[in-house]
């Protein structure tokens, strides 16, 4: 988290303006608002075992990261899919790799499910779940979670298989718990949160 420099210049951050610009992020961070046209954030959550460059790990905690544009959303039967710019996947015990192979995040309207899967129209399911009433008539636009629910980790070892900086990722077909949050890109709040201060700035000169 960032933290403010008490300098006699930037003094009136700690006045109303501050408190202002403060109230936009926090908004926005929290996923009361809805997200700005541009980069939207994922974050899937799960547990599974697998291996990884052919070396086995046990059930292990994991934590996927994508950064998509909401621009780039298109549709696919029952729902919507963004794909991907940025993906990476941390391993409880294993390490942090980013993925080398395409994926994307999708919401099925038709059955309240979102997941995480490889690119395009009909790149097949990696991480289904959770399903929830609110992903009925989730759009992608706007920010979401967080939800949990059951999840379902499949189809690893179809191709093309999963290529990351670790080597290629296979996780064991099996049920899981799963979490899934959708929020602004932090790069896209900040500059908004900068745009604001300015802003703020100008209407206080």
């Amino acid at each position: 988290m960032e933290t403010c420099r008490k300098s006699r210049s930037s003094m009136f951050l700690f006045g109303t303006r501050a408190t202002k610009l403060v109230a936009i992020i926090a908004l926005m961070t929290l996923g009361m608002t809805e997200a700005p046209a541009g980069m939207i954030m994922f974050t899937h959550e799960g547990n599974g075992n697998g291996t990884l460059a052919g070396n086995l790990f046990p059930v292990s905690h994991f934590v996927i990261t994508a950064v998509g544009d909401t621009g780039d959303r298109l549709s696919c039967p029952g729902g919507w899919f963004i794909d991907h710019s940025w993906a990476a996947i941390s391993i409880d015990g294993v390490g942090d790799f980013e993925f080398l192979t395409g994926t994307r995040t999708f919401v099925s309207n038709n059955s309240q499910t979102v997941g995480f899967s490889r690119a395009g129209i009909w790149g097949a399911d990696l991480f289904n779940g959770p399903t929830a009433l609110q992903f009925a008539t989730w759009d992608m636009l706007d920010p979401i979670g967080p939800i949990s629910g059951l999840g379902r980790l499949l189809q690893w070892t179809s191709t093309p298989l999963i290529d990351t900086t670790g080597g290629i990722l296979k996780f064991d077909s099996s049920t899981s718990n799963a979490t899934f949050t959708a929020v602004p890109e932090p790069g896209t709040v900040l500059l908004v949160g900068l745009g604001s201060l300015a802003l703020l700035r100008k209407r206080g000169a």
